[in-house]
């Protein structure tokens, strides 16, 4: 909401009278909202409180303040799969700038997409043998994972095991996932590999939290 000059002016007026008449200017505490995406917001100013609908840009507080009176906004309650907060102007005293303009900032929340490899072993490979080195080197194993087309891609590597035994270790996404989105992982095929690899858990909708449930299984061919 932008506040033009004539509004400033009249804002001054309506307080020089008032104050000729001895009581006190009111001021409404107002704002405006960007990127308010969903439902479930509510804004407080002290007791005062006002729930807003999504895609609202815009606000007023259900109760104006005298001049002189501190005002303090802030988020009782985020959107639905969204962060919310005052950028600008959250807090102040009525009447020290001629409008109260607070500024609200919403963006999605967001989340990581992962989970565990098993299965996945070093490959040995013969080298030349020389007084320093063995005739035989482990080579990691490498699977590409796919998110979507959007989502991004990971290596995952038989060399980041924690457990060389079961060949066993984790992976996640370099690039998260939005809250309430849905993600879809593949593998990237791969016609010189030695291994056959499955995945499980590996769609759905991020819904508040990490994903970490997904299990890559890889068995030599």
């Amino acid at each position: 909401m932008k506040f033009s000059t004539l509004s400033a002016v009249t804002a001054l007026m309506l307080a020089a009278a008032l104050s000729a008449c001895g009581g006190k200017a009111q001021f409404a505490v107002q704002g405006t909202i960007n990127g308010l995406n969903n439902p479930g917001l509510v804004l407080a100013n002290g007791d005062d409180r006002l729930p807003v609908a999504a895609a609202t840009t815009s606000f007023v507080m259900p109760k104006q303040i005298p001049y002189g009176t501190d005002y303090n906004v802030t988020v009782l309650t985020n959107p639905a799969h969204q962060t919310c907060a005052p950028v600008s102007g959250g807090s102040g005293s009525a009447g020290h700038t001629v409008a109260i303009a607070v500024i609200i900032n919403c963006v999605q929340n967001s989340y990581t997409v992962g989970g565990q490899f098993v299965g996945l072993f070093n490959k040995s490979e013969a080298v030349a043998a020389t007084a320093t080195t063995a005739a035989v080197a482990a080579v990691p194993r490498v699977v590409t994972l796919l998110n979507g087309s959007t989502g991004g891609q990971v290596a995952v590597s038989s060399a980041a095991a924690v457990d060389t035994v079961l060949g066993k270790g984790e992976f996640v996404f370099g690039l998260p996932v939005a809250d309430g989105s849905a993600y879809g992982v593949t593998i990237v095929p791969d016609a010189t590999s030695d291994i056959n690899c499955t995945l499980t858990n590996n769609t759905g909708v991020v819904n508040g939290a990490a994903v970490s449930n997904m299990v890559l299984s890889c068995k030599p061919k």
